[in-house]
């Protein structure tokens, strides 16, 4: 598909997106049709028009920062900045940058006092680099951020409506005894099936091959190393399953191998979103394949470079959102890497292009029963919600039944807190394994820009 041959929307999809998605969401999709044409209109525009606009809506977040929030008044005071003096990429630099122990310790402060704390739509960070810590966003900002990640989604021929078959999240993140009127909402108006990751035994694995096949999605939306992982299995099988259009993948890092064979057994195309429960979904790839682009509306992508890295032109990115106004989030160090492109992309788009990413790896967990547990999956759904005083882990299993247990103690960690972690742990795989943890000062970032938090000596398939 190329430029010119871009997918468009169906009736039913615009009956969706104007009609059944704001009324039985509407906290997400308020006038959703609306904030999506706003979206794909800035989609034509230069990249020097996108440019001027995304400078515009930072020097209106930072004037609202520093006239709400103390916690920006008092860190711009201490800088010598004031917002309306900043005119540069280098004027920025000024302002120090924001990290998760700022967010742990100073959230109230961060808050802008324009909203109430009631009107506020709480969240946390992703547990995949870093321990997750809480998150507050106003109506609006959740609002803007859903139809951001609609436009992204239909670069992949993905519109309001179509089937989506999600390898996704924790088998207790869903509810365990649903209701018939759950069931008919979620699979017959939603149009969509849920096949958590926290454990892929063959089993498991060809229950979703049945879902999917009855379910005969438009797109699959998956972590890339489960998606991976079922089509291996699905390969191995020899039974008939459904081909979507195309697959979706987001949340870690997507490798070529993964890609290739993601490719290669659903004969499909794949495409690499860039997304953080930190501030949202700001990148995507489109059509043609060349990297990510960065929707300039959403956030403002700074590029610190790194010395000595492995990576030629390895930059730390360093992220202001855009679009939260509750809780300003102003050069937020997210714990990613980038290789900076300054090529242009022949879709034709005004967005500027990330060339690759290097951040959030995390390995799979094989058990003695072939069961296949998600780490990346296992550190943000499980370990993050019991880990509240850590601020940042490692895991490392050494045999099927081993297990290193690497933490860095935050404010008002007590020993207690690790019978809590493990009795999570026990929870989440199900079986009885030996965990050792193991106090240590720091878990830094490898010279190849990864940050690994989940580590396997054990064989592991499609492991980079």
């Amino acid at each position: 598909m190329t430029s010119g041959q871009r997918e468009q929307p169906r009736w039913l999809n615009r009956v969706y997106a104007r009609v059944i998605y704001p009324i039985f969401d509407p906290r997400s999709y308020g006038q959703f049709s609306d904030r999506l044409h706003r979206y794909q209109r800035v989609e034509g525009l230069s990249l020097e028009a996108n440019r001027e606009l995304q400078w515009q809506a930072l020097t209106r977040l930072l004037a609202h920062a520093y006239d709400s929030s103390p916690f920006y008044r008092q860190r711009f005071d201490q800088a010598g900045v004031r917002p309306s003096a900043i005119a540069s990429s280098a004027d920025l630099t000024k302002i120090p940058p924001l990290t998760r122990d700022d967010l742990r310790n100073h959230l109230a402060e961060i808050q802008s006092r324009r909203y109430r704390p009631e009107e506020l739509v709480r969240s946390a960070t992703g547990g995949t680099t870093d321990t997750p810590v809480p998150l507050l966003r106003d109506p609006e900002c959740v609002r803007e951020k859903v139809a951001v990640q609609w436009q992204f989604n239909s670069w992949a021929g993905l519109f309001p409506g179509d089937k989506v078959f999600y390898l996704w999240g924790a088998r207790f993140d869903l509810p365990q005894n649903p209701s018939w009127r759950y069931r008919l909402y979620d699979r017959h108006l939603m149009r969509r099936v849920w096949a958590p990751t926290s454990d892929l035994s063959e089993e498991v694995l060809e229950s979703y091959r049945q879902a999917l096949n009855q379910l005969r999605p438009r797109i699959i939306y998956a972590y890339p190393r489960a998606l991976a992982l079922f089509c291996e299995f699905l390969r191995a099988c020899g039974c008939p399953y459904v081909r979507p259009k195309a697959a979706i993948c987001t949340a870690e890092l997507l490798f070529p191998e993964q890609r290739q064979v993601i490719e290669a057994i659903l004969g499909c195309p794949v495409f690499d979103h860039y997304g953080t429960r930190d501030f949202g979904m700001p990148a995507a790839e489109c059509e043609e394949h060349r990297g990510l682009h960065l929707n300039p509306s959403v956030a403002y992508f700074e590029y610190l470079p790194i010395p000595d890295a492995e990576v030629e032109g390895l930059h730390e990115i360093v992220v202001t959102d855009l679009l939260n106004y509750g809780m300003p989030m102003i050069r937020y160090q997210v714990n990613d890497c980038a290789v900076v492109d300054s090529e242009t992309c022949p879709c034709g788009r005004g967005f500027p292009l990330i060339k690759g990413l290097v951040g959030r790896t995390s390995d799979l967990f094989r058990l003695a029963d072939g069961t296949v547990v998600m780490g990346g999956s296992l550190l943000s759904r499980a370990i993050g919600q019991a880990c509240r005083t850590l601020k940042k882990i490692q895991i490392i299993q050494e045999t099927f039944t081993e297990f290193r247990f690497r933490f860095v103690p935050g404010e008002g960690f007590a020993e207690e807190d690790l019978k809590l972690l493990q009795k999570r742990l026990d929870e989440y795989f199900g079986v009885q394994l030996q965990w050792k943890f193991e106090k240590v000062e720091d878990i830094e970032r490898e010279r190849s820009g990864k940050t690994r938090l989940c580590i396997s000596r054990v064989t592991n398939p499609l492991v980079c």
